[in-house]
C-alpha cells in the first residue's frame, strides 16, 4: 500500500514538473513570435534578391546556345533549380509576364542552377522565351545578382538597375506589348 501511495506522488510530482516546463516552453515561444519582426517596424527580414533601386554586379556568362550574357543585356531575369517545388510552381508565371509584356528572347535571362542533365527539362520550357545559363549556386550570376533564396526574380531597366525583385511577380509592375 505505501508503494502504491509513493508511486502515485511521485507520478503526480513528474506530472506537475512537466506541466511547468510545457508552460515555460509556450511563454518563451511566444515571446520570440512577439520579438519577431512583422515588417514596417524594428529590424526587417532580409530579402533573398536585391531590392529595388539595386544593382547587380557586372557579369558575363555564357547562354546554352553559346551567346554571351551580361547585366545590361537584360530586362527579366529568373533563377530556378529543379530540386524547389516553389521554383515549379512560379516559372509559368514568369514565362507568362515575358510573353504579356511583348519581351524578345534576348530580354529574357533563365539561370538554372544545378547540373545539365538534371535541368534539361526546364531548359526545354525556357528556352523558346528566355536566353538559359546552367550554373552551380555559386556561379558569377547567381554572385552578381546575391541570390540568397530560390525563385528569384528581377526586372531590370535599361541600365542594369532592379526595377521589382521578389521570389514571385507580386509588385511587378504591369507589362503590356511593347
Amino acid at each position: 500500500m505505501t508503494y502504491l501511495v509513493a508511486a502515485t506522488v511521485l507520478s503526480l510530482t513528474l506530472t506537475v514538473l512537466n506541466l511547468v516546463v510545457l508552460l515555460g516552453v509556450v511563454a518563451r515561444l511566444r515571446g520570440l513570435t512577439a520579438a519577431r519582426p512583422q515588417g514596417g517596424g524594428g529590424h526587417e527580414v532580409p530579402l533573398p534578391v536585391l531590392p529595388p533601386g539595386a544593382a547587380p554586379e557586372e557579369f558575363t556568362a555564357t547562354g546554352l546556345d553559346g551567346e554571351p550574357v551580361g547585366a545590361r543585356d537584360v530586362r527579366l531575369v529568373g533563377f530556378f533549380t529543379p530540386h524547389c517545388s516553389l521554383c515549379h510552381e512560379r516559372m509559368p508565371g514568369f514565362l507568362e509576364y515575358a510573353e504579356r509584356g511583348g519581351m524578345r528572347r534576348e530580354d529574357v535571362l533563365a539561370v538554372l542552377i544545378g547540373e545539365r542533365d538534371e535541368v534539361a527539362g526546364l531548359v526545354a520550357e525556357l528556352r523558346p522565351v528566355a536566353r538559359v545559363v546552367v550554373e552551380e549556386a555559386d556561379g558569377p550570376v547567381y554572385r552578381a545578382f546575391a541570390v540568397r533564396g530560390l525563385p528569384a526574380m528581377y526586372l531590370l531597366d535599361g541600365r542594369g538597375v532592379v526595377r521589382a525583385s521578389g521570389t514571385d511577380l507580386t509588385g511587378f509592375p504591369v507589362v503590356a506589348a511593347a
